[in-house]
């Protein structure tokens, strides 16, 4: 089993954009600041080559950029552009090597913010929707100083029970990059997913239908930071890799999921089915319930027999990571489970996380 969280790599994308504020750099002097071009290429990551089209292979709508704002602070933390791009306005306009372009002051080195899909809204167990990011990013004026201490303690939070990420999946990153004097100047940067996605394939061997009545997955985090404190590495596929990440304080933990379906899911006969995948927060559960290093387990309720299971070796869930369960209902009626983490890159299993 491989335990891989690949990130979202951005690459070359021309969308159309907001209206957005520009600084005066005029003071009235002869002797103002050095202007260039610096031109930030976005995309989604997790093929090897560099696709305009990035996204038309995601397993869903969800899974997509609908919306992506670039905010560029300066050193002295004054916000010098804050532009929101909308993916699905500019889709059809996408032409090879397009990049999005902005000018900057010379010579320094700037913050660049991320934020993909900031309107995301989760619907709660009694039906009320809200946002998932309660934050007002436009709000963030340029040529004002850049609210720091607030958007690193930024999370987002899921109330338990049912409620998952049903809406755009929230993407995030922030990157230092060193602008020199050149007049026309890029950068291609990522975007982490701030998810963890679950999908469930129930295999029925049986010579009769059966019935999934319920399911429960257990330790699913409450809460996790917006922007992703997270250390990356190369894995052996050679793509980003999270080695090392940072969870809220006291998070709580709960039960995401229903015992009892109101409505059992059938699988035929000698039939498989695929779930509708499942969006949670990542976590950092350690307390090694069952003394093996599985941290993470699930309850299925199939033919109304309930059964508790672990994820084999599923001992983290950095966001970005793709849970594969496999559910496998044998002739002699006992029930086994097996558990893959893959890397978007590779398509085991449709629908699949990503590209």
């Amino acid at each position: 089993m491989k335990r891989l969280a690949p990130s979202i790599l951005l690459y070359s994308l021309l969308l159309f954009c907001a209206c957005e504020s520009v600084i005066d750099y005029n003071d009235g002097s002869d002797a103002g600041p050095v202007l260039v071009d610096l031109d930030i290429s976005v995309a989604l990551s997790d093929v090897s080559d560099a696709l305009t089209r990035a996204d038309a292979d995601a397993a869903n709508d969800n899974e997509k950029m609908h919306t992506l704002r670039v905010i560029i602070v300066r050193p002295d933390w004054t916000v010098e552009a804050n532009r929101l791009i909308d993916h699905l306005k500019a889709a059809a306009t996408l032409q090879h090597e397009e990049k999005e372009p902005f000018r900057v002051v010379s010579n320094e080195r700037k913050m660049i913010y991320l934020f993909v899909n900031e309107d995301t809204e989760v619907v709660s167990e009694t039906g009320t929707k809200r946002k998932l990011l309660d934050c007002d990013l436009n709000a963030i004026r340029v040529g004002q100083y850049f609210p720091i201490n607030d958007m690193e303690t930024l999370t987002l939070r899921l109330e338990g029970g049912t409620e998952q990420i049903t809406g755009p999946l929230p993407m995030s990153e922030k990157h230092s990059v060193e602008v020199d004097v050149r007049k026309t100047q890029s950068c291609s940067l990522f975007v982490t997913r701030a998810a963890v996605k679950f999908t469930f394939r129930i295999i029925n061997k049986s010579s009769n239908p059966i019935n999934l009545n319920g399911l429960t997955i257990d330790k699913m985090a409450r809460e996790e930071w917006y922007m992703p404190r997270a250390k990356y590495g190369a894995g052996d596929t050679k793509k980003m890799e999270i080695t090392e990440y940072e969870v809220p304080a006291g998070v709580g933990y709960y039960t995401y999921g229903e015992a009892q379906f109101a409505e059992a899911v059938t699988v035929n006969a000698n039939g498989e089915r695929v779930l509708d995948p499942i969006y949670l927060l990542e976590g950092k559960y350690t307390n090694d319930p069952d003394g093996k290093g599985h941290n993470y387990s699930m309850m299925i309720r199939v033919n109304n027999i309930q059964k508790k299971h672990y994820f084999p070796e599923l001992n983290t869930l950095p966001r970005n990571t793709h849970v594969v369960v496999n559910i496998t209902f044998n002739k002699d009626a006992t029930v086994t489970c097996e558990t893959d983490v893959i890397p978007y890159s590779e398509v085991l299993l449709d629908p699949d996380f990503g590209l």
